[in-house]
């Protein structure tokens, strides 16, 4: 595990916390990119967001669980590579709170889409344009 500046990630976790709509990179199964906008929750250094079963995003992460998002700022850039997968239903319950605080939106009861709580296990994470990343690089994670 890498060194991390406290002030720094503390800065980190404060954007992903407030930010409203995050960037998802996916792969088809024949190699070619796939690339949304989601909303999100970032909780206990996860990220989540909801999907509907039949979207192609889904597709992709069911044959694929690497994905990298990126916040849409290219001043200060946060870019997430993770591994995606179902989050179980204890978690859907609590993170399900947190999206509704948020977005004022519950997955669980609309109706529109079979909806699916993704969870993202970060493996790295690079941020840059923050003041921190002459001192202390760009990796953080």
């Amino acid at each position: 595990m890498r060194r991390q500046n406290p002030d720094r990630w503390r800065a980190i976790e404060g954007r992903l916390g407030r930010e409203m709509t995050i960037w998802l990179a996916t792969v088809r199964f024949d190699g070619r990119p796939h690339l949304v906008p989601v909303w999100f929750v970032w909780l206990e250094r996860k990220l989540y967001f909801a999907t509907g079963s039949d979207t192609q995003k889904f597709t992709n992460m069911y044959r694929n669980q690497s994905v990298s998002l990126s916040l849409p700022d290219p001043q200060n850039v946060i870019i997430i590579e993770g591994e995606a997968h179902v989050a179980d239903h204890n978690t859907v319950d609590v993170v399900a709170d947190y999206f509704y605080h948020k977005y004022e939106w519950d997955f669980r009861y609309d109706d529109t889409a079979k909806w699916r709580l993704i969870e993202v296990t970060p493996f790295k994470i690079l941020v840059w344009g923050d003041g921190y990343d002459e001192i202390d690089g760009i990796r953080v994670l």
